[in-house]
């Protein structure tokens, strides 16, 4: 698992570094720990931005005193928010910036774990997307909602989406659905290479 760690001060995510490379995480950093947090290493050139090059599953965020604005060392949770990576808060994180975003909260516990379970899990804003997108297709196509589901897991490859409680569609108005769906995911996250789409036994590949 790649991990972007950031922090609201200096050395403040030693110790969740610690956690989640002895686990066998791979960490980057935004910032160099001996440098001003302005410029981050992509602009200084030092190396490619850790969200292009290699690519980030899950960005956390450590946090040494609670506050309802960012830190100037926070300055890539933005950058990881708009590629939509899921995000994990930890620290003293009661009152954070993030409360609308954060895919998880850790204020005193078990960070890497808290990061492991994000990128496993369906992930909340693409399943949210996804179930308004699969209502509003089969309403109009189908005359109703009941019963239909959407969840949607992130990776390397792209995106998986699962859509339950279809069965009793014709195979050409599913697929009608699930190219909606398609849609309304890539409006909401242009980074995304691939999706998968599965219903039943079929699988759809957009």
């Amino acid at each position: 698992m790649d991990v972007l760690v950031l922090e609201t001060e200096p050395n403040a995510a030693d110790k969740v570094v610690d956690q989640l490379t002895d686990r066998g995480h791979r960490v980057s950093r935004c910032h160099s720990t001996e440098r001003p947090a302005f410029p981050c290493r992509a602009l200084e050139g030092q190396r490619p931005c850790p969200l292009a090059d290699p690519g980030i599953d899950v960005a956390v965020t450590v946090r040494v005193n609670p506050g309802t604005l960012p830190s100037l060392g926070e300055d890539g949770v933005a950058c990881a928010l708009r590629a939509r990576v899921p995000l994990v808060v930890a620290g003293r994180a009661t009152v954070n910036p993030y409360e609308d975003w954060a895919d998880d909260v850790v204020e005193d516990g078990d960070v890497a774990g808290a990061c492991e379970r994000v990128v496993t899990a369906p992930v909340r804003s693409h399943t949210h997307v996804a179930q308004l997108a699969l209502r509003d297709a089969l309403r109009r196509r189908a005359g109703s909602a009941s019963g239909a589901e959407a969840a949607v897991w992130r990776d390397r490859r792209g995106l998986k989406v699962q859509l339950d409680g279809l069965d009793d569609l014709d195979q050409s108005v599913r697929g009608l659905v699930a190219a909606e769906v398609a849609a309304a995911l890539r409006d909401f996250d242009a980074h995304t290479s691939r999706i998968d789409i599965s219903f039943g036994e079929t699988d759809r590949h957009v």
